[in-house]
């Protein structure tokens, strides 16, 4: 079996597994493993890991996951790489169920297995678990960004609507006097430190050098 055989199944087929390849070439799965490792082959990290797909194949979305009828790829690996990127590179950390939406998976079926990985520690943020990177200064980045993440869901929509309109109605005021204003004009009360926070979040301090915190 030659590796342009192979190509040229996957091409037409895109996604199959050790056994239907077999089958098609006509040859030994051994035959078939051997032919794997001298090329750049996925495979799936669901369907009990059976499928398999040829670099070039997939089209990974913006989180390095491919979804090809119900069968998941990472182009980081196996799933146990995939969580660890992923977290390692999230600008807040990430829950269970955050997780869970990239990868596609229900969270309570593989992230028990995850509690103690190389590189990432897991910590409590409003009762809900919360993985970050276990670099020290990753971790202090994540972490500020978590707690920003916090303090703005305390924040409603109609709340952060007139924050937003006294920030541009007063530019030039600092997060104590918006927070004043805010209490006195529409009856908001929003600490200083929770402005200051949502205006980070949303990137709107370095827009308005002369905001005073």
């Amino acid at each position: 079996m030659k590796a342009p055989a192979l190509n040229e199944i996957f091409k037409e087929s895109k996604v199959l597994t050790l056994d239907q390849v077999s089958k098609m070439c006509e040859c030994s799965i051994r035959t078939v493993q051997r032919q794997f490792a001298e090329l750049a082959v996925y495979r799936s990290y669901n369907k009990n890991s059976r499928y398999y797909t040829l670099a070039g194949i997939p089209k990974f979305n913006t989180n390095g996951i491919w979804r090809y009828q119900g069968i998941l790829f990472s182009k980081f690996g196996d799933l146990r790489k995939t969580v660890q990127h992923l977290i390692a590179d999230s600008e807040y950390g990430l829950s269970g169920n955050e997780i869970g939406d990239i990868v596609g998976l229900q969270p309570r079926s593989f992230m028990q297995h995850f509690r103690e990985m190389d590189g990432i520690f897991r910590e409590k943020y409003g009762g809900v678990y919360v993985y970050f990177s276990d670099d020290p200064t990753m971790y202090a980045a994540q972490s500020r960004k978590r707690s920003q993440i916090c303090e703005m869901q305390k924040i409603s929509d109609m709340v952060a609507v007139k924050l937003l309109v006294a920030y541009i109605k007063h530019p030039e005021a600092s997060a104590e006097e918006l927070s004043d204003t805010l209490a006195r004009e529409n009856r908001c009360h929003i600490s200083a430190a929770v402005i200051v926070n949502f205006l980070l979040f949303h990137d709107l301090l370095k827009k308005t050098p002369g905001f005073r915190p």
